[in-house]
C-alpha cells in the first residue's frame, strides 16, 4: 500500500488498475482507502484525484466501521447466544457443539465455512416457522458474502441473504428475513411494500434504523 498526507492525516491507500473509463475511490477503514482507475492511469493523475477528495475522505473515514477478522476470534455470538472458538489440531470436522455452546475448529480458516453452512440451517428453520403464520413460496435459497445488502429477492422467487445476518439479535435476523418474503409479492419498496412488511412486523421502523446505524458494529471481515 502507498502513503499519503491529507490535512494532516496519514493514510495508506491500494490501486487497483481496471479495465474501467473512471476513476473511484472506496474507503476501506478508518485509515485506508482503495483507488480504482483505468489501466493506463498515470500515479500523478490518480494522486491528484485523491487530493480533490481529500476534505470527504478526512470526514467520511472517522465513520468507518473497522470489522474485527474472522481468523482473529475467540468467540462469536450467533443469535444472542454466544459461542467460545476452539482450536484443536486433532478436530477431523469443524463442528459447533450447541450444549456446551463451543465451536470446534482444527484452523481459524474453517470458521467463515462453518458459519454459511450454519447461516443458511438457521434461515431454513426460520423460513419453515414463518410460513406457519405467512403464505408464502420461493424457488431456491443461498446465502452469500454480500458486502452492500443483508438480503435480496429476485424477479424469479430466488431468496439470497448474507450469511453474516445470524451475528444479529434475533429479532433483526427475522426481520430481514420476512423484509425479502415480502418482496416476493411487492417486488419494490412502495407504500404497499412497507405496509405489507409492517402488518408482518409491527417493529419494522425500529429495526430499520437499528440495520442502519447499529448492524456495522456486529460484521465481520
Amino acid at each position: 500500500m502507498d502513503t499519503i498526507l491529507l490535512q494532516n492525516h496519514p493514510f495508506f491507500f491500494e490501486i487497483k488498475r481496471k479495465p474501467i473509463r473512471s476513476l473511484s475511490l472506496r474507503l476501506l477503514s478508518p485509515n485506508s482507502f482503495l483507488i480504482s482507475c483505468p489501466l493506463l492511469t498515470p500515479k500523478f493523475v490518480i494522486t491528484k484525484f485523491i487530493q480533490s477528495h481529500s476534505v470527504w475522505i478526512v470526514k467520511n473515514s472517522a465513520k468507518v466501521i473497522s470489522h474485527p477478522h474472522l481468523s482473529s476470534l475467540d468467540s462469536v455470538t450467533i443469535l444472542g447466544q454466544k459461542y467460545l472458538i476452539r482450536l484443536d489440531p486433532k478436530i477431523k470436522t469443524p463442528h459447533l457443539d450447541h450444549s456446551r455452546l463451543l465451536i470446534f475448529l482444527k484452523h481459524p480458516r474453517q470458521l467463515k465455512k462453518l458459519l454459511r453452512s450454519l447461516a443458511l440451517e438457521l434461515i431454513k428453520k426460520e423460513l419453515i416457522t414463518l410460513r406457519r403464520t405467512c403464505s408464502f413460496s420461493f424457488r431456491r435459497l443461498s446465502v452469500r458474502d454480500q458486502k452492500t445488502r443483508f438480503g435480496s429477492c429476485s424477479s424469479r422467487g430466488n431468496l439470497s441473504f448474507n450469511w453474516q445476518i445470524i451475528l444479529f439479535p434475533p429479532d433483526k435476523f427475522r426481520h430481514i428475513l420476512l423484509h425479502e418474503i415480502t418482496h416476493l409479492t411487492h417486488h419494490n419498496h412502495s407504500s404497499g411494500f412497507w405496509s405489507a412488511l409492517t402488518l408482518l412486523d409491527p417493529s419494522t421502523p425500529a429495526h430499520r434504523l437499528w440495520l442502519k446505524h447499529e448492524s456495522g458494529k456486529y460484521l465481520i471481515s
